[in-house]
């Protein structure tokens, strides 16, 4: 799976990431190999939205995600505006679980 990891700057999305490959590789049923990650500043989206699969939206763009999402819907892909308190927290293994159900959900939307 493809994951973009999108904030103001990309600096605070790349510790999200580094907390999102220890949560995998940690994991006895994930393997890094079958993930992509990138943490990118949100003025990068529409050159790198066609590359991923999921887009993960950090709490600090809360202001920009209509437009955020309205671009993920246009390029089909799911988008998640993550929360303040779980990326306070630095949650990779919460992160990840909400980016493999949007993935999930939307490859659900697209059988239906």
């Amino acid at each position: 799976m493809k994951i973009l990891l999108v904030c103001a700057g990309g600096f605070s999305t790349t510790m999200m990431m580094e907390e999102m490959k220890k949560t995998i590789n940690g994991s006895q049923k994930l393997n890094l190999e079958d993930f992509t990650l990138e943490a990118i500043s949100v003025d990068r989206l529409a050159e790198k939205i066609n590359s991923f699969e999921v887009i993960l939206v950090g709490p600090q763009l809360s202001h920009k995600y209509k437009a955020i999402e309205a671009s993920a819907l246009e390029n089909n892909k799911p988008s998640v505006l993550l929360s303040a308190e779980i990326y306070g927290a630095m949650d990779g293994a919460t992160v990840l679980k909400q980016a493999i159900l949007a993935h999930k959900k939307h490859q659900m939307s697209l059988t239906d």
